[in-house]
Formats: structure tokens, C-alpha cells, sequence
């Protein structure tokens, strides 16, 4: 982080406390970041597999900042985007909260769930955050904070509607939303030379100044050989019987792109070598020049430059695709201000979802961005489930949460859509969507503790038990599951934990330590009720809950 960046704190929210949703309240609650509810790891368990079963894409319903927690050991920096489109209007996402707490609710939230998001984002991971003008300064001031502002990439301008279609009550309409994007290292990304600059325009009918075609560049003969600039020799060729065909925009388009792989543009030279050889160009016909670079990206590969009276001819297949279709998609250095208009978001994904539906679009160009097929693209604000759609239909792997309903209601029903192939909109038919693959269910765990009001104690919750019990302890204690089909036991590096809810007896030690035998050098065994006349060899250890848990988090 820069200099400039540790010099900047933020003061206006609790630093000591953690925003977390409790969902037998039905609510936000205040914690100590303490707190076990926020602190401890929770579990992710399994309730549906649509699609192929093998697959690696996940979603979770939950509150994302505890869902994010229960994702690190698995996933810290492995994530490659990180896109979120957090609850812009405070006074909506936190209706119960008075006007004057707002920002700090809201900064509070965003605060803990970036942190975590920053841990999870590779080293070569960008982040985008979708935010409105009400909150983007506060914001970017946290994201400063935790990815220092070294590492901010761009501050982008989206216009979502158009000026006829916003109401007359604002002196300056707003039209506009914004996304802040940062890297988690910046300087390596520009080393590297990863980062996409390059976007593509769909064009309709002709291209601007591409009004020619060559269709036959004659027989040539070579007039002249020289010696300029280091780049190794340079033939010059004089064409002879050439046929070019001129297009006026009443000719048919048909036409125009029968001859897509001619059609050029021509220009005078304003630098570089063609610039310094020009004078030994012919001013009037067809003419070429050859050569061989020594140096450079293309370096060892023959180069052959037309020229039109003097003026480099330009092919219109460098700057423009032909699609299947016929359309033409010409690439552009990509700005800062995008537009996306809203009007057709309601066919998208088969889902209604009025509040923050994203244009597929808008995700698709994020996507190409910073992602390559197979790499892990996060969503924590889920909504209606954009990003996931899109970044299963481009071969991207995915990971989304959100706490409300319509993870089951909007999210399920559309991904399985998408699984089926009978989703058809958005940018399916543009990526040639057939269906397939497939995603997982999860809902989050209970927490292990509940606090008894009766005798003041903090206690294990009595809904975890038996295998959920299990897999908690062994996530809390920083254990991996040995075999996932079989919960007892956890491994870390050349340690086994094992987990039981049975009383731990002399016959029960020896029994686990005669079947993980040579498979660990050191064995951890934990127990609700522990005889007190075992004897245990020297590579075992006994560990009482929740005892041990409570010290750990220092209930």
C-alpha cells in the first residue's frame, strides 16, 4: 500500500464491530468482531446438484459476509473477478436503522465483506464494484484503504438510461452509474502485459473510409532494393494490371462484404520506418514493399506493405471481424464511459427482478476483461443471478451468494435455464449458448454456539450435531475432510483430526489409532466426554469441545 494510502484512515464507522445478518431475527446485528456468529468459519452444506455433478460452480444462500469466511480456506487467492453490485440506497437495504446511522451501516458492511474479498482476489484478480452516485466517494475511500490506490485501475461511467426516459423532478438528470476497479497488484498486471485495452463495436453497413476493394494486385516486379533503419533490407515492387473496386453507400452491403477480405483504406504515412522510406515509394499505381524485421513482435517474418499512390493501404480485416452471421464487430481502445441502456433487461434470464438487474452485456465485457475460460469469477450480491448466467455461458467457473429468497426463487430457476439451453437471451445466441455443465447448492451452516440467556454461558448449539457437528470443528480448527464421503476424519499437512460425539473411551483411542496407523505422524482426537483414564502414545492428542473452540474464540 502506498504511503498515501496508510496515511488515510476512515473514522466514521466502528472499527471494533461486525455487520452480519441473523436470520432467526430477521435482521442486521451489531457484533463484536469477536463474536463467534462472524468470527468462526462456518460450513457450507450441500442441499442440490443441478446439471453435471462433477462441476466446480457454486452457489450459497446466506449472508455473504459469512459465506465469504467459510470460502477462504478453500479459495484465498484463487478467485480471478470479483464482480458486486452492493445495495446502492442505504435507507432500503437497512429500513430498520435510523437516517443518521445509514452511512455508517452501510460502510460498516462494505468494509468487512472488501476485506475478505481481498484475501480471496488472485494476485492477478481485478474487482469491480457497482455503485450509484450516493455512496461511490465513501466507497472508494474504504477500497483505497484495503487495496491502496496504487491499485485503482479506472472509475467507469455506465449509462443505463436514456435522457427521454428519466422523469423531469432533478435539475440535472442522472442517468448514470458507476464501477470502481482495482487490482490487487496493478504493477504487476502492467509487467505482464495481461490486461485486456481492447473492446469490440458491433457496425452496421459500411466502415468509414474502408471504400475501396483490390481485388487484383496484377503482376509485379521488383524496382528498387535498399538498406534504411536497421530493420534488414527492403524491397520495392511495382504492380502492374491491378483491378480495384470502388464502393459508394448505394451499393449493395452484400457486396461490401463478398469482398470483406480486399476491402482497405488508405492514408499518408505520420511515422515511424514507412514514414522515413516514403520518398522511395512510387507516387502513382500499386505498389509494395518486403522486408524482414530483426527486431520487434514480428521479428523473422516476412512483411508485405501495399501502398495507393503513395498512401499505405490499411485492410479493413485488421481492425474488423467478419461474424458467422455476417455481422462485423471492429475492436477499439475501451473508455472509461460505457453505455448499457436497461429497456430490454426484462427478457433477460426469465426472471423479473425490478430493484438491480444487470444487462448480461455489461457482465460479458467484464468478463472478457479479466477472466480467461476456466478462471473463477465471484459475485457476493448475487440478486437475480447475472454474473453466474454469464460466466457459464464463456466457460468461466462460478461462485455466487446472496441472502434473500430469490437465491431460490430467481437464481435456481434461471441457471437451470441456462443448464437446459432453453435460455436463449442475453448474450446466449451471440456466444452460440447451447446449454450444459452444471452448478451446487449450499445453504450455511449454523453457527456452533448459542448463547444460553439462563446461565449467562456461551454453549454448542444444540442444532449441530453428528456430521455437521463434525465437519464444523474440523473448518474451525483448520482441518481439510480426508475423504469427503466420510466425515470423521480431517487432515492438515501430516496431522488427522478425528471428531466424535461418543464418549471417548481407552478401547475408542486405540481402535482410531489402529485405523490411521502409518497415514499421519501425528493424530488429534476431539471429544464432547473424555473417560479420565486414558493413556495416549506420544503422537496423540485429545482435545475437549467446545471447550477448546470457546478458548479459541475467547467466549
Amino acid at each position: 500500500m502506498s504511503q498515501k494510502s496508510k496515511k488515510l484512515e476512515l473514522t466514521w464507522y466502528n472499527k471494533d464491530k461486525s455487520l452480519y445478518y441473523d436470520p432467526e431475527k430477521k435482521k442486521y446485528q451489531w457484533v463484536d468482531k469477536k463474536d463467534p456468529r462472524v468470527s468462526e468459519p462456518r460450513i457450507l452444506l450441500e442441499k442440490a446438484v443441478y446439471g453435471d455433478k462433477n462441476t466446480e460452480n457454486i452457489l450459497i444462500k446466506g449472508d455473504n459476509l459469512l459465506a465469504l469466511k467459510a470460502l477462504l480456506p478453500d479459495y484465498e487467492g484463487k478467485i480471478k473477478l470479483i464482480y458486486i453490485d452492493p445495495p446502492f440506497n442505504t435507507g432500503a437495504a437497512f429500513e430498520f436503522y435510523d437516517d443518521g446511522l445509514e452511512h455508517s451501516i452501510w460502510l460498516t458492511m462494505m468494509r468487512d465483506r472488501i476485506d475478505l474479498l481481498h484475501k480471496l482476489l488472485n494476485k492477478r484478480g481485478l474487482i469491480f464494484v457497482h455503485i450509484d452516485s450516493r455512496e461511490f466517494a465513501r466507497l472508494k475511500m474504504i477500497m483505497d484503504e484495503k487495496f491502496g490506490d496504487d491499485n485503482f485501475v479506472s472509475f467507469i461511467t455506465v449509462q443505463v438510461k436514456d435522457v427521454a426516459g428519466v422523469g423531469q423532478q432533478s435539475l440535472i438528470f442522472d442517468v448514470s452509474e458507476y464501477i470502481l476497479v482495482y487490482a490487487k497488484d496493478y504493477k504487476l498486471l502492467r509487467e505482464e502485459g495481461t490486461l485486456q485495452t481492447m473492446t469490440e463495436v458491433e457496425i452496421e453497413g459500411f466502415v468509414k473510409g474502408y471504400n475501396k476493394a483490390l481485388l487484383n494486385p496484377g503482376k509485379s516486379k521488383l524496382i528498387k532494393t535498399i538498406q534504411r533503419l536497421n530493420i534488414g533490407e527492403i524491397k520495392i515492387y511495382k504492380c502492374e494490371n491491378y483491378e480495384i473496386k470502388k464502393f459508394r453507400t448505394s451499393d449493395s452491403i452484400d457486396d461490401y462484404y463478398k469482398h470483406f477480405n480486399n476491402v482497405f483504406a488508405d492514408y499518408n504515412p505520420s511515422g515511424g520506418t514507412i514514414l522515413q522510406i516514403r520518398p522511395e515509394i512510387p507516387q502513382k499505381g500499386l505498389s509494395y514493399i518486403e522486408y524482414i524485421p530483426t527486431k520487434g513482435k514480428y521479428a523473422g517474418q516476412l512483411i508485405k506493405t501495399y501502398f495507393l499512390n503513395g498512401r499505405i493501404v490499411a485492410w479493413l480485416k485488421e481492425v474488423v471481424e467478419k461474424k458467422k452471421d455476417g455481422t462485423l464487430i471492429k475492436k477499439q481502445r475501451l473508455s472509461n464511459i460505457w453505455k448499457f441502456p436497461n429497456a430490454a433487461l426484462h427478457l433477460e434470464g426469465g426472471v423479473e427482478f425490478k430493484q438491480s438487474k444487470k444487462p448480461e452485456a455489461l457482465i460479458k465485457l467484464i468478463i472478457e476483461l479479466a477472466t480467461k475460460p476456466g478462471d473463477i469469477v465471484l459475485d457476493s450480491f448475487a440478486g437475480s443471478g447475472t454474473t453466474g448466467a454469464v460466466a457459464h455461458k464463456m466457460g468461466r467457473k462460478w461462485i455466487m451468494v446472496e441472502l434473500g429468497e430469490h437465491a431460490k426463487t430467481h437464481i435456481i430457476p434461471r441457471l437451470k435455464r441456462v443448464i437446459s439451453g432453453e435460455d436463449q437471451s442475453g448474450i446466449s445466441k451471440e456466444v452460440g449458448w447451447k446449454g450444459g455443465g452444471g452448478f451446487k447448492y449450499f445453504e450455511l451452516g449454523d453457527s456452533l454456539f448459542v448463547a444460553d440467556d439462563d446461565l449467562r454461558l456461551t454453549v454448542l448449539n444444540p442444532k449441530v450435531y453428528n456430521g455437521d457437528l463434525i465437519r464444523a470443528v474440523l473448518k474451525v480448527e483448520g482441518f481439510k475432510l480426508l475423504n469427503p464421503d466420510n466425515a470423521l476424519h480431517g487432515i492438515s499437512g501430516r496431522t488427522i483430526a478425528h471428531v466424535t460425539e461418543q464418549y471417548l473411551s481407552q478401547d475408542y483411542v486405540n481402535a482410531i489409532v489402529r485405523e490411521v496407523g502409518d497415514k499421519a505422524d501425528y493424530l488429534i482426537i476431539y471429544a464432547k466426554t473424555i473417560s479420565s483414564k486414558i493413556k495416549l502414545p506420544e503422537n496423540v492428542e485429545v482435545r475437549k469441545i467446545p471447550d477448546v473452540l470457546l478458548k479459541k474464540f475467547k467466549v
